[in-house]
């Protein structure tokens, strides 16, 4: 890495980290560096420590051993709230969307840790609670129509085709105007008309200044939208470069194909 990450070139670094699960290394020694106002896509074989980094970075596990650096801060020990709070969130490969909620309701959820206004003006709402929750729905409105649900607001959740759900899970991660997103698989499941819906999202949020790692593998969502791809394998940094220079890198194909593979396909 050529630049550190307070000279407003990255927005996130991860340096030689790494983390062990008993005698397991499931990320060793990588090191990463995410551009502000970017795609960075983390691909890899099954197993290859995506999630797990991903993880790193939410602070749901905690570094055996690096250093990570979120803006001109160390947040190695910081806990998964004290990052939230500094503008890191994330999605999950699983939904966890509340099935019986409304798609509005599920999107507010998002912002509702942010309110000001105590137990007692919501017991007698207050002018500040009615003021409040006036604007957290109207954020959430837009958010939804951002992604493209504003007619499903008040649908509930549980009945939403799985395309909208995704989308829905995505507009409640980013209610809060995160600056970095983390999103994992958010187009697992998905048919090629959903994913390219996915992919558009997720385009127009680093549009609107937010970063996003992406762990993803729908392979066309990751060409289409990653600026720069980091590459994992065994848990370690396989390649890095653009979605051109991934695609043509003999490494990368190795490790997706493996050699015997490639041997049969040049025999074929």
């Amino acid at each position: 890495m050529s630049a550190s990450a307070d000279d407003g070139g990255w927005l996130l670094e991860a340096r030689s980290v790494s983390r062990r699960f008993g005698g397991l290394l499931a990320v060793d020694a990588v090191d990463l560096a995410v551009r502000r106002a970017s795609v960075h896509g983390l691909i890899g074989p099954n197993g290859a420590g995506k999630t797990t980094l991903l993880n790193l970075v939410a602070g749901v596990y905690r570094v055996s051993s690096g250093a990570l650096r979120f803006g001109a801060r160390d947040i190695t020990q910081h806990s998964t709230a004290k990052r939230a709070r500094a503008g890191i969130r994330r999605t999950f490969q699983n939904l966890k969307l509340f099935g019986e909620m409304t798609a509005l309701e599920n999107v507010a959820i998002g912002l509702h840790a942010q309110m000001r206004a105590g137990f007692f003006d919501a017991v007698l709402s207050t002018p500040r609670h009615r003021r409040e929750e006036r604007s957290i729905r109207d954020r959430s409105m837009a958010v939804l129509q951002f992604a493209g649900l504003a007619g499903l607001a008040h649908a509930r959740a549980g009945a939403l085709a799985y395309g909208h759900r995704r989308l829905l899970e995505i507009a409640r991660a980013i209610v809060a105007r995160p600056t970095l997103l983390l999103l994992d698989e958010p187009a697992a499941g998905l048919n090629v008309t959903e994913a390219a819906h996915v992919s558009e999202l997720i385009a127009r949020i680093r549009d609107d200044g937010t970063t996003v790692i992406l762990v993803e593998h729908h392979m066309d969502v990751v060409m289409r939208v990653c600026d720069e791809i980091t590459v994992l394998n065994y848990g370690r940094r396989l390649a890095h470069g653009t979605p051109a220079q991934i695609q043509e890198d003999p490494g990368v194909i190795e490790a997706y194909l493996g050699r015997s593979g490639e041997n049969e396909s040049a025999q074929a």
